[in-house]
């Protein structure tokens, strides 16, 4: 067995079980197969091109480097975490590989020049028996919220203003429907790169959308929150409407309201456009701002829809 299989099976956690009992156990679609001895399933790892390390230690270093530690504190970071020899040049060459996907590196010089100290402000709230991690990151908000400031002071003031009744007591966006007519748009774009880089840190499936989101906060020059709270009254409806965002970006003079879904093409159009059409209402009328200055869309790492709410069709359904 060589150095690399050595590094990969010594960190290796098995998807199922995090057990860490792991021997290689032959081959399944071309790819290297290993067995858990604690749970006895058999599964393949997640791995990037040509790397000597698995992918957690490289998206760790990346995303400790920019939360604002330097080269060499983010390579002693990991080594301490993974129990590994990473080199800060090592992650000099990292960081300058995904700098096309990572493109929060155009800000950072920008952000370790002005602020010390935690840059992602975080929150819990309860909701419904559930635990939502509210995050936003506060360099982001100041530099790309410059011109939304009544967004900017919406995520500021959430802490404090968010009325967790209202989430116990009326419909989520995801529980409700509304007939929502649109036009959508297929691509493959930055957001798409994004998760399929996360992804290749996830050990678990019910680790997909936390870390997708959170890679996305940090290492995106774009998103500034993820898991929004949102809720208004739909007097159409005679009912409030609360719900969760999962990504909240700034781009292209717009703001952008994303929904992470782990098999987007499958996911049926109906009731995604309906669940982002309430929540872009819900940011549209708690900021003040029209709804022609929102997106919607929903994206995995294969594909991204995007639609203008302003040109769909909407029929409440009651």
């Amino acid at each position: 067995m060589n150095d690399d299989d050595n590094i990969h099976r010594r960190h290796m956690k098995c998807p199922h079980c995090s057990g860490k009992s792991i021997i290689k156990y032959g081959r399944s679609g071309g790819e290297q197969a290993y067995y858990c001895r604690d749970c006895k399933k058999k599964f393949t790892k997640q791995k990037l091109k040509n790397k000597m390390y698995i992918p957690q230690v490289i998206i760790s270093a990346i995303t400790l480097y920019n939360l604002g530690n330097t080269l060499e504190e983010s390579a002693k970071i990991v080594n301490r975490k993974f129990k590994v020899k990473v080199s800060k040049s090592s992650v000099h060459s990292w960081i300058k590989e995904f700098s096309n996907i990572c493109n929060y590196g155009k800000l950072r010089p920008q952000v370790v020049k002005k602020y010390t100290g935690d840059i992602i402000h975080a929150f819990s709230f309860q909701h419904s028996g559930l635990t939502y991690n509210f995050l936003y990151h506060i360099p982001k908000i100041e530099i790309l919220g410059s011109k939304y400031p009544l967004v900017v002071q919406y995520l500021r003031d959430m802490r404090n203003k968010c009325p967790s009744d209202i989430f116990k007591e009326n419909e989520r966006c995801s529980q409700i429907m509304v007939d929502v007519n649109i036009r959508r748009q297929k691509r493959y774009n930055q957001a798409c790169k994004l998760a399929g880089l996360a992804l290749k840190a996830c050990t678990r499936n019910n680790e997909r959308h936390n870390k997708v989101e959170e890679f996305m906060l940090i290492n995106d020059s774009s998103t500034i929150a993820y898991e929004v709270p949102v809720w208004f009254w739909e007097k159409n409806l005679d009912l409030g409407i609360c719900g969760h965002i999962d990504v909240l970006q700034v781009r292209q003079g717009k703001i952008f309201v994303l929904d992470y879904k782990p098999d987007a093409c499958r996911e049926k159009e109906d009731k995604v456009a309906s669940q982002l059409y309430l929540y872009t209402s819900g940011l549209s009328f708690r900021t003040g701002l029209p709804l022609k200055m929102f997106r919607c869309a929903w994206f995995d790492e294969k594909v991204y829809y995007e639609f203008n709410p302003m040109e769909s069709t909407v029929q409440m359904l009651k």
